[in-house]
């Protein structure tokens, strides 16, 4: 159900139970609006919160304080970081004293080194094939050290990575270069890979960033990391994690009913009040509104409720105090019902052409009944 569908079948419900919540609300329904209720789910009054907006209730979202923080744990996984080697890694293996194990090309030129297979192998002379994948540069230098002393006495090997390819995360969404970046033999963390993407983007979300390792979710506060130096929002990449910015969405509360300029209000990271988001609708009407009966409609979590309803009195100007520090959430309906007066008028509007009618059919009978 679209979002507006269910707020306007609230309001229906507001308007119909209204003189039980608060003095002057709607009271009136017309045939249109009974057939509508009829086709439409209802939502009854047992459905729905009801809270006064009070000075418990209205305390502004603590905005929250960020300040720099180390990350001891992240300090030591850098330290202690070492790469293990896998497929498509290629190997430079030199053993002294002994250039014939050189790994030469068909020109008689030393190759470009020893590419591990798939299967984690690389062959390697008198060795024959020799597994590395998983190992690290040490680990490989050892065991080809043990495996060489069946044939050389005492070799002395020096073995590192002369390309890095087996290991990578993905970067997606709003960073300037969505792109694989592969690990190398030095430790990456995530802010080193976002700057290694050219950043983020205008458009990004920065509270919210998802790294995804094994299919499980973690949230990232990059803004209080790239801001404020919150190195505990910082971790260290692993081989296959996923990296998304997603984009800002913006944020709306809708004004409605009887205020000036009925309007979308964009809500800014900072929040926006009750009150600053009547001075952007135009205020309330003070010819039509019932100003004792202001609703804040927004999404109820309970379970079995489907709304939570918020009643201001605006009649007394001290409560504006009040709705100064009453905040909105994304998708608030702000509601200001119609004055007792204006539904009698549109009442009256309604029957004054009735009786008009009326008037005109007896006038007309008495004249035809003295004419004849």
């Amino acid at each position: 159900m679209c979002v507006f569908k269910l707020y306007f079948l609230i309001i229906s419900t507001l308007l119909l139970s209204a003189c039980a919540i608060v003095p002057g609300g709607e009271v009136y329904i017309g045939k249109e609006a009974e057939a509508l209720s009829k086709k439409t789910p209802s939502i009854t009054t047992e459905q729905i919160e009801f809270h006064k907006i009070t000075a418990q209730n209205t305390k502004k979202t603590a905005t929250k304080k960020h300040r720099p923080y180390r990350n001891f744990k992240l300090e030591q996984q850098v330290k202690s970081y070492s790469y293990k080697v896998g497929a498509g890694d290629v190997l430079q293996v030199t053993v002294w004293e002994h250039p014939e194990l050189l790994n030469l090309g068909a020109t008689g030129l030393p190759a470009i080194g020893f590419q591990i297979d798939s299967r984690g192998y690389i062959f390697y002379p008198y060795v024959g094939r020799f597994q590395v994948a998983g190992k690290s540069v040490n680990g490989v230098r050892t065991s080809l050290s043990e495996a060489l002393s069946k044939y050389i006495e005492n070799p002395q090997l020096d073995v590192r990575v002369t390309k890095y390819a087996a290991k990578k995360v993905y970067l997606t969404g709003q960073v300037v270069k969505p792109l694989p970046l592969t690990l190398s033999g030095q430790a990456i963390t995530l802010l080193d890979a976002i700057n290694q993407a050219g950043g983020v983007t205008k458009n990004a979300n920065l509270d919210d960033v998802v790294v995804i390792r094994k299919g499980k979710r973690r949230h990232i506060d990059l803004y209080a990391l790239m801001h404020f130096g919150d190195m505990r929002q910082n971790i260290l990449l692993r081989d296959g994690d996923q990296i998304h910015v997603a984009d800002q969405k913006v944020k709306y509360a809708y004004m409605m009913g009887q205020v000036r300029s009925p309007i979308a209000v964009q809500l800014p990271d900072r929040g926006v009040t009750l009150a600053e988001a009547l001075g952007k609708a135009g205020g309330i009407n003070e010819l039509t509104a019932n100003a004792k009966a202001v609703y804040v409609i927004r999404e109820s979590h309970q379970k079995g409720m489907v709304a939570k309803v918020h009643m201001l009195d605006l009649s007394n100007m001290a409560a504006m105090v009040l709705a100064a520090k009453f905040e909105l959430k994304n998708e608030d309906v702000v509601y200001v019902a119609k004055s007792p007066i204006v539904k009698w008028n549109q009442l009256l509007s309604v029957i004054t052409p009735s009786l008009t009618s009326l008037n005109s059919i007896a006038t007309t009978k008495t004249n035809l009944n003295t004419a004849f």
